[in-house]
């Protein structure tokens, strides 16, 4: 007697696969993909060994049922493999060979690859089996670049700059002279904390001409951080050049000035005298107190400090937890260190633009803010 057949439930489909990067070097083709599987619909990527054409698309295959299959069962407390399969895989398989037979030609191919046409196109190469308006390879290279930067821009809205770099960086291939380009690549990396990478990418687009000013300040602050404050101090005067007015540049410029314990005031009155109520938020925002090369100089008890500041002990232990008076932690402990030198480089600034109280009454009345959550309001 023949059974009812069950329907699988562990189908797997396909919506697209993308080329990320060929290493010729290391002999390496990285391809993303997204499908839907019994554990919900994902995005991923892999690196295939560059062999042949069938071993790498084999791999691809195995390697995509098994991450499917495990995630399917990390959601679910039954086994749902009976029958796992790719639904579309006779209608995927052939775009996915072609693009790995590709790969190997085009690396057996004579000459610069980055001035290689085939090159250019296989690495912005992609396919959408359920959208075929979508599909890169169908379209031109200037309607591929306004897709990168599209979706580039839409992913570093929303903090994705992992993704978004990867688009930008496949516009980059279409188009490797563009300032703007380079640019968003390295407010990527800096968002990511690749501060080489970062200066890399803005360096680059001010030697393919870019003269905006947050460039500038892009390249300042990331030598800043990286405690090269006479190149620091050379872009901000490159920057201050063609702006001599702008106040973000004369605060960021007297902030490295005070690193090299050098004259600083005066560019911040300068600055005050612009705009004063710019220069007070760019202090607050950006002004850094504490030395970026840091070594122990004269440490301050929180009593002394105290009565360096003339502010009751709990108030600077408020201001220090919400990172608002120059301190430190030790590693291995909870204790605040404090610098006498940089306390009072902070309470001078801040007393001589009026941003003291201020700050004072801030933190004092989110103290109590705090100290008021969760009370029960009784009937």
């Amino acid at each position: 007697m023949r059974g009812k057949l069950e329907q699988p439930r562990g189908l797997i489909e396909l919506i697209s696969v993308e080329v990320e990067r060929i290493d010729g070097e290391y002999g390496e083709f990285w391809i993303s993909y997204e499908y839907s599987c019994p554990a919900g619909q994902y995005k991923s990527a892999m690196v295939l060994p560059i062999s042949n054409s069938r071993d790498m698309t084999n791999h691809f295959f195995k390697e995509l049922m098994n991450e499917a299959r495990h995630l399917s069962e990390m959601e679910n407390n039954e086994v749902c493999a009976v029958g796992f399969g790719v639904a579309n895989k006779i209608n995927s398989m052939l775009p996915i060979k072609n693009l790995c037979q590709r790969v190997i030609e085009v690396l057996q191919s004579n000459g610069s690859l980055n001035e290689n046409r085939e090159y250019i196109d296989l690495c912005t190469s992609g396919f959408h089996f359920k959208d075929q308006g979508s599909n890169l390879s169908s379209m031109g290279f200037d309607e591929r670049f306004k897709t990168f930067m599209n979706r580039a821009r839409t992913k570093m809205e929303q903090g994705y700059y992992t993704i978004a770099a990867d688009d930008l960086e496949k516009a980059n291939i279409l188009c490797s002279t563009s300032p703007l380009i380079n640019k968003l690549i390295g407010i990527c990396h800096r968002e990511l904390g690749h501060l080489d990478l970062a200066l890399e990418m803005f360096t680059t687009a001010m030697e393919l001409g870019d003269k905006e000013k947050d460039t500038y300040l892009y390249v300042s602050e990331i030598n800043f951080f990286l405690n090269n404050m006479p190149e620091a101090e050379r872009i901000l005067l490159a920057m201050l050049d063609e702006h001599p007015e702008d106040v973000r540049g004369l605060v960021e410029l007297a902030n490295i000035k005070y690193q090299m314990d050098r004259e600083y005031i005066d560019i911040l009155d300068k600055a005050y005298l612009l705009d004063a109520e710019a220069t007070r938020k760019n202090i607050l925002q950006t002004f850094v107190f504490k030395k970026v090369g840091y070594s122990r100089h004269k440490k301050a008890t929180i009593e002394r400090a105290s009565l360096i500041l003339q502010i009751p002990e709990q108030t600077i232990r408020l201001l220090a937890s919400s990172n608002r008076v120059p301190a430190r932690t030790c590693s291995d402990s909870d204790d605040i260190i404090l610098d006498e030198h940089e306390l009072r480089s902070w309470a001078a600034v801040y007393r001589r633009y009026d941003l003291l109280e201020d700050e004072i009454q801030r933190v004092s009345s989110t103290a109590q803010q705090n100290k008021n959550q969760g009370m029960a309001v009784l009937p």
